[in-house]
């Protein structure tokens, strides 16, 4: 297993935040990231994601395929990212520091704590969600309000408890859940074989494969990118990169092809359960389930959005002292559990038609998200000789400055474009978008497309590619200067 700061048992609360990882806390190998980014894919809300590529106007196979060319290019450009935290001991928004300067930082650590914690509160509106529809199914006249106030604590309560011990119970933990997940999952397919159809239609549209791959892209790998490094950070810097790479990619993949697969041909077999996925997804694949699986699915679905909640819990407790809170890090779990509660709260009591907005966050912030891999990445690359100066990711003072100009410019730049090149049905935010689309590209399928997020990561990577340079030289000398005089760990700023 991946180690932590305190090693007397891999049971032990982690007691670093987002301060460096030394070479002499290093441990484990790249085979241990297969599960946690398993577990973020064990959810059984993918498959509706099928019915939502099928929706674009593809038949299953197309749609399957596309669903899976989107999980397989996110979760290799997670991968890639998760490179820095091996490479350069720090956490993902840390390392950020070198492609955005120190103050520069702020605005994507920003951007990424909110996506995360957006990300956690879905996660748990959906559980309580799901605890109201098995309770309804078992006695339709029910005052569920109890009932989805427990659920609701009981996964704030869990995530929170499991964010608190860090990452490697999180390592620990994610491999039950994931092995939980995939036994209750066998007997949902089995349940659900005789609703599946492999009917086509002959229908092939590029623009709707398009879409399918950049709205599976989004909402898998891209939605999770921003965590990376921060599992990476405790690895060996001798261990294997392709290893690194390969175990990620194939961990957060592997679930989902065979969730999303399953729900292309469901919807195959049944085509009303797209338009009914599109708005409780939960009792949309939960319909024909008989009684006596009820409770059994009510567990399968809780599992999968604690896996998911807790990665993003503890990545945002870290997103948020890389903005400069100067707290412990168990206590920046606790601040995002209270906004995790109070707004999971307002919206699965006060305001359960959130799916529209909630769609419209992630397309805009997957835009965002796609412009900074597409800078962190190419940042890493041109670093992958001369790697991080420690000093300056944690110094507004560093070599690293205190804006990179080339950076943010690149960011703000490709997420303008991105922006105009992305639809949404909410009545608040869609009107903002999409304004590079003429009318009738608007319309059609290009705007459902989700080109923006592409756009956004290409524009940024080639922009940031062309404009920046990293200095070898100066680069080493600073390094030097780190090995020769390394800060204490509890010392250094954040």
């Amino acid at each position: 297993m991946v180690g932590s700061s305190a090693e007397p048992s891999d049971w032990s609360v982690e007691r670093k935040g987002a301060e460096w990882v030394a070479d002499e806390e290093r441990r484990g190998k790249p085979r241990a990231l297969f599960w946690p980014w398993a577990g973020t894919s064990c959810n059984v809300v993918l498959v509706s994601f099928g019915p939502y590529v099928t929706a674009l106007g593809l038949d299953w196979h197309v749609a399957a395929l596309a669903a899976a060319v989107g999980a397989v290019l996110s979760f290799l450009l997670l991968g890639l990212v998760s490179l820095a935290g091996q490479q350069g001991g720090a956490a993902t928004m840390v390392a950020g520091r070198a492609a955005f300067g120190f103050h520069g930082n702020k605005i994507p650590a920003l951007l990424s704590y909110l996506a995360l914690v957006g990300w956690e509160t879905f996660s748990a509106v959906l559980a309580t969600l799901a605890a109201r529809t098995v309770a309804h199914r078992l006695d339709p006249d029910m005052d569920t309000a109890p009932l989805m106030v427990v659920t609701l604590v009981t996964v704030i309560v869990v995530t929170t408890v499991i964010g608190i011990y860090g990452c490697h119970v999180i390592l620990r933990i994610q491999k039950w859940f994931a092995l939980a997940f995939t036994a209750l999952s066998v007997v949902y397919v089995v349940l659900t074989l005789p609703r599946i159809s492999f009917a086509t239609h002959g229908q092939v549209s590029v623009g709707a494969f398009v879409g399918g791959v950049m709205l599976v892209a989004n909402t898998l790998g891209l939605s999770w990118v921003n965590c990376a490094a921060d599992y990476t950070r405790y690895l060996p810097r001798a261990a294997g990169k392709r290893a690194l790479v390969g175990w990620i990619t194939f961990g957060g993949t592997a679930p989902a092809l065979v969730l999303m697969g399953l729900g292309t041909v469901l919807a195959a077999g049944d085509p009303d359960i797209a338009a009914t996925a599109a708005t409780d997804p939960i009792s949309a694949l939960s319909a024909h389930l008989p009684t006596w699986f009820l409770v059994p699915y009510l567990i399968l679905a809780l599992v999968g959005f604690v896996s998911g909640s807790i990665i993003g819990l503890y990545s945002s407790g870290l997103a948020l002292q890389t903005l400069g809170v100067r707290i412990s890090r168990h206590y920046t779990v606790l601040i995002d559990a209270a906004l995790i509660a109070a707004a999971g709260g307002y919206v699965a009591f006060a305001a359960p038609g959130f799916f529209a907005p909630f769609q419209a966050f992630l397309t805009t912030t997957g835009v965002v998200m796609a412009a900074w891999t597409g800078i962190f990445v190419v940042d890493l690359w041109q670093r992958r000789r001369v790697g991080y100066d420690r000093t300056a990711l944690y110094s507004p003072v560093g070599g690293y400055g205190k804006v990179n100009r080339v950076g943010v410019g690149c960011l703000i730049v490709a997420t303008i474009a991105g922006l105009g090149l992305v639809t949404s049905p909410d009545p608040h935010v869609g009107p903002l978008l999409g304004y590079l689309f003429t009318p009738a590209a608007r319309a059609g399928g290009l705007g459902s497309s989700n080109l923006g997020v592409f756009v956004a990561l290409v524009l940024a990577s080639v922009g940031y590619a062309a404009l920046h340079r990293v200095s070898p030289l100066a680069q080493a000398s600073a390094t030097e200067r780190v090995e020769d005089r390394e800060p204490e760990p509890d010392r250094v700023p954040v």
